[in-house]
């Protein structure tokens, strides 16, 4: 498969296969943005999880370029601070303290309690 940049066609992203760096860092937050929320995120919050999941990645892919060497360009300079500020306006959507978990049921807890004795 072709390497995954910072600037990658979207049909690229999609055939992401979940042993790369890419794939697993979206998982990665993903995970710990859904648990941010509560663990039950609404659709609109699955969205933006998806949406910050993505800008991360190609922070992180722009952020390698630039730790290899790779002199950042007007444009890589702009398109950075872009995502940064897109980034930030995102997470401020979902909220910058993190929701108090989903209080499980009394099924739940007796359920867990009998599987452990």
């Amino acid at each position: 498969m072709k390497k995954i940049g910072p600037y990658s066609r979207p049909d690229s992203l999609k055939k992401l296969d979940g042993r790369s760096k890419e794939a697993r860092l979206l998982k990665d937050v993903r995970s710990a943005l859904v648990d941010h929320v509560g663990g039950a995120p609404s659709i609109t919050q699955l969205a933006l999880i998806d949406r910050a999941a993505w800008l991360t990645l190609h922070m992180t892919m722009m952020d390698s370029h630039m730790l290899s060497g790779g002199a950042p360009a007007e444009r890589d300079a702009r398109q950075y601070l872009a995502w940064a500020n897109t980034l930030t306006r995102t997470m401020r959507s979902l909220g910058l303290d993190k929701a108090p978990a989903v209080a499980r049921g009394l099924d739940a807890l007796l359920a867990e309690r009998r599987v452990r004795a």
